[in-house]
């Protein structure tokens, strides 16, 4: 009974296809262009290098400890991620306390930021130049390494984990706090055995998207590991100092193998476990009040945590207008001058940012109105490709563009077309998952009135999802855009001189001690962020929709 019905719905899937010729070829063009721009590139790394070559990666004992170390440093600063995620999501959601709004601005700054912000600002806070170290203490110290590093990446991207907690947290009803708290249960007891066991999936789903971004992070370990040795570092400096691909290759595998097994458990396992604490009508209390202690304990450490965060980018925005750093502390227009004498490189950035952007956000809403409302047989594998994208560390894409595209029949190398493309398909799943929570939203009935009045697929696409998804399409593009724009991983090994962005003149700069020069570049970079979040957030405000990140 199975079987045949399984062998009818493939008969009508086929049908349907047949019957709409343009929804056949919009599917094929999908598969090609993905096949082409995500697997291509991954299977051209994958077999680049020889079995000797692999081997190889057991044998060097450098190379072991760079699979060591990262993996160590994902360990240490994702467990402080996600306490410290814990903790804002904690005050700001359960707590009656003041500053929440400053709170939630600290959650945002690291994500409309260079991902290498925060360790350009601690070198000069801490560094032989720093503000602190030297102005304030006259102390000679080093803070590359495994503690800077450490330190870095936790401000970095504990907001990643805290957007996922956050929306775990505040989704939990009061109510069954209420009734244990009635039943005799102490704090403590409600905590650990009411409360915990609801965030639960909201922590391990931050941990592991806080996991994935330390482990592939690279622009704060090239600038503040020093001579720790990681997986992206060394591929980086494999490519950058001998150009041998293919030990770079092999790196870049073993960098992927834990990357994907951290998606796949963060897609398949926490994405798929549900925890309702919600049915039918029902008010929400407010939260129960905790002790006065605990209260102003957990907000005076989220107080210190944000007024670190906020020296950081304050020290950022001092040395953008500072004459030399460490020497000369007299005001100066000459960094911002500076930035503007690159004006290419601002324009490719915001250019390329938009053209891929743009072009995420286009091919996600079709893909996943394909995946969500049309049943043709090839739903779970369109799916696939369109999540594929993010399981792919941004170097190990930046890459497998490099080995396919270098020549042959798609030579693409030295264009902004590769710089496009590369960022296009690293966005492609941010877009994706925004697009398919809008059309989860809209009904079944309200595209089959446009079919049942004899409009075909591409005619209900255009005239009813179409105008239905303009908040998350807008969402997914800016979002989009903010990571395209400050990128640096995806892009490391596919610019020209003609097609340098601003992320990699930032990293030269700090190679080359310029921090002034550095620091007004990121200051320009995180001011044109800004500007794109707000706007959005004004024009999906008008139209009652709230933009969070």
């Amino acid at each position: 009974m199975v079987a045949g019905t399984s062998a009818r719905e493939s008969v009508k899937e086929m049908k349907r296809l047949k019957n709409e010729p343009l929804l056949l070829l919009v599917i094929i063009a999908i598969i090609l262009f993905v096949g082409i721009f995500v697997i291509y590139p991954v299977v051209k790394v994958i077999l680049f290098p020889d079995g000797g070559t692999y081997l190889e990666l057991f044998n060097r004992p450098r190379w072991l400890t760079a699979i060591k170390n990262s993996l160590f440093m994902t360990l240490v600063s994702t467990i402080s991620c996600t306490a410290v995620a814990f903790l804002f999501a904690y005050v700001i959601a359960r707590l009656d306390v003041p500053c929440k709004g400053l709170f939630r601005f600290i959650t945002l700054l690291p994500i409309v930021s260079p991902p290498f912000i925060v360790a350009l600002s601690y070198i000069l806070l801490f560094g032989v130049q720093g503000i602190i170290t030297k102005g304030l203490l006259g102390l000679h110290v080093d803070i590359y390494g495994r503690l800077g590093l450490w330190i870095v990446q936790t401000v970095t991207f504990f907001p990643y984990a805290y957007s996922v907690i956050y929306g775990v947290m505040k989704g939990i009803s009061t109510n069954l706090e209420y009734a244990a708290y009635n039943m005799g249960a102490t704090r403590w007891q409600v905590f650990r055995d009411v409360f915990w066991p609801l965030c639960r999936p909201g922590v391990a789903g931050g941990a592991l998207i806080a996991a994935i971004n330390v482990l592939t992070d690279f622009g704060n370990p090239i600038m503040i590991g020093g001579d720790l040795a990681l997986l992206p570092t060394e591929a980086y400096m494999q490519i950058n100092g001998w150009y041998d691909m293919s030990t770079a290759s092999v790196l870049a595998v073993a960098l992927l193998i834990p990357a994907v097994a951290l998606f796949l458990v963060n897609r398949f396992w926490v994405g798929r476990r549900s925890y309702v604490t919600i049915t039918g009508k029902e008010i929400s209390l407010n939260p129960f009040p905790v002790p006065k202690w605990v209260k102003w304990t957990l907000f005076t450490l989220t107080m210190l945590i944000s007024l670190f965060v906020l020296l950081v980018y304050g020290t950022l925005f001092y040395g953008a207008f500072t004459k030399t750093w460490g020497y000369d502390w007299s005001f100066t227009w000459e960094n911002l001058q500076y930035v503007f004498l690159k004006g290419e490189q601002i324009w490719n950035s915001i250019k390329y940012g938009l053209l891929a952007s743009l072009g995420a956000a286009l091919l996600a809403m079709v893909l996943a109105y394909i995946v969500q409302k049309k049943q043709v047989g090839l739903n779970k594998f369109l799916d696939f490709l369109a999540i594929l994208p993010g399981a792919i560390p941004g170097m190990f894409l930046g890459i497998g563009f490099v080995l396919a595209f270098n020549g042959g029949w798609l030579s693409l190398t030295g264009t902004g077309a590769i710089m496009v493309l590369a960022l296009l398909f690293w966005n492609l799943p941010t877009c994706y998952s925004a697009a398919t929570a809008g059309l989860q939203q809209i009904g079944a009935s309200v595209e089959d009135a446009a079919l049942n009045l004899g409009a075909n697929s591409f005619r209900s696409f255009k005239d009813v999802i179409i105008p239905l998804l303009k908040a998350p399409f807008l969402s997914g593009f800016v979002l989009s855009f903010l990571r395209s724009v400050t990128c640096l991983s995806v892009v490391i090994f596919l610019y020209a001189p003609s097609t340098t962005v601003g992320t990699i003149s930032v990293m030269a700069l700090v190679q080359s001690g310029q921090w002034g020069e550095a620091a007004a570049f990121t200051v320009v970079l995180i001011t044109i962020a800004f500007t794109v979040l707000r706007l959005a957030q004004w024009l999906l405000g008008r139209q009652g929709i709230k933009l969070e990140l």
